[in-house]
Parts: C-alpha cells; sequence; structure tokens
C-alpha cells in the first residue's frame, strides 16, 4: 500500500505598493479628451488568497493621486483582482470609487476603474510582494462637473523607489557600524 500526503497549501495575503506616473487626458462626457495633465500618484493593494505566481488573488486598494499637476486632488478605494495571464507578468483589474477636489466644483464623488499589467510577484518568504508595470485607467466625477479622466503610466514599487536613497544616505552616514 502506497500512503502519499499532499503539501499544505497556504495563501497568505500579500502587499503591494507603489508610485505612479503618467499622463492624464482630462475633459466632459461632451468631449473626452480636451487637455493632457501630468498625473502623480501613490497606490497600494492588499491581495488575499495567492498561494504562489500562478495564482488568482482579490484584495482592496487605497489611492491618493492629482490629475491636473497639482492643482487637483483625489483619494480613493475599492477592489482589485490579479488574473495570472502570465505567471510573472499578472494582469489586475481595478473598480472604485474616490473623492475629488478641484476648482471651481469643490469636493465631489466619482468612480474609478483600472488595468495594470506588469510584475507582480509573490514573495514565498515575506508578505510583501515588489510591482512595477504599466496602467490605464479612467475616472468619471458624479458631481456637477462630469469630469471625465482617462489615464496612462507607469507604476514602480516605492521600495525600487526608497532603495537608491537609502544607498545613498548609508553613505553619507559612513555606512554601517557593525564588522
Amino acid at each position: 500500500m502506497v500512503v502519499g500526503s499532499a503539501d499544505r497549501a497556504e495563501a497568505h495575503p500579500q502587499l503591494s505598493t507603489g508610485l505612479t506616473v503618467g499622463a492624464a487626458g482630462k475633459g466632459d462626457r461632451s468631449q473626452l479628451w480636451s487637455s493632457t495633465k501630468l498625473s502623480l500618484g501613490v497606490r497600494g493593494a492588499w491581495l488575499f488568497g495567492r498561494d504562489g505566481d500562478a495564482g488568482f488573488a482579490l484584495g482592496p486598494y487605497v489611492e491618493a493621486l492629482t490629475t491636473a499637476g497639482f492643482s487637483d486632488f483625489q483619494t480613493g478605494a475599492g477592489a482589485t483582482v490579479l488574473v495570472p495571464v502570465h505567471a510573472y507578468l499578472p494582469l489586475l483589474v481595478s473598480a472604485g470609487g474616490y473623492i475629488g477636489h478641484s476648482s471651481p466644483w469643490g469636493w465631489e464623488p466619482g468612480v474609478a476603474g483600472e488595468v495594470f499589467w506588469g510584475s507582480n510577484s509573490y514573495n514565498y518568504h515575506s508578505f510583501y510582494a515588489l510591482s512595477a508595470g504599466l496602467f490605464a485607467g479612467a475616472r468619471y466625477a458624479l458631481g456637477a462637473s462630469h469630469e471625465v479622466t482617462l489615464l496612462a503610466g507607469l507604476r514602480i514599487d516605492l521600495e525600487l523607489v526608497a532603495l537608491p536613497i537609502l544607498l545613498v544616505w548609508g553613505a553619507l552616514k559612513g555606512g554601517s557600524a557593525k564588522p
């Protein structure tokens, strides 16, 4: 008789954070793209249910960004689904809501959607997963402005942004005191 045992499968939550840099096409319902602006932001996602690079995942995201070169502010949250179209380059699809402030409209709510494609590796040793890639998104203001924003750009992990800064900081401080 052969007795076999299956390996225990465990899915650990994975956190990723990123700096977003891109272009924002601003417009309204009658003219979707009337001007182009710089878009900058930060975004974090906490994905659950994934047990390896080839697994699906679902979880919340939060973000803060400007879509008009620092003359507006938007913050939002929603849900993200990771679809493993490739083990090392999955597709992440997000949908949610936001609240934004811009002149002359003031504060107004909106809905947002995004598709991200790039590296979002599963970290087998920690809860933090590096992420970097391309994104495209759309936002629609539900207030009086009826503003439409189309976004495209690059997202790079905040850890990758911080590492060169930490390296320079360590060099300026004289490196490690321990042998």
